[in-house]
């Protein structure tokens, strides 16, 4: 996945999210990230391996 590709899905992440049902506490537990590091990510401030683990999570 390049860049470009991460900056859109961060945009996305917190709707994902929300739609499969996940609190940021469920998402955190299923990605082994911190709740602080998910929030960043939804805003679109977050490393490309936060990104995955947390695409791969909501797939």
């Amino acid at each position: 996945m390049d860049h470009h590709t991460h900056a859109k899905s961060s945009l996305d992440l917190q709707a994902a999210r929300l739609a499969k049902g996940y609190s940021l506490e469920d998402l955190a537990i299923a990605t082994g990230l911190t709740v602080e590091e998910i929030t960043v990510a939804e805003q679109g401030a977050a490393p490309a391996q936060h990104l995955e683990r947390i695409e791969h999570a909501l797939t």
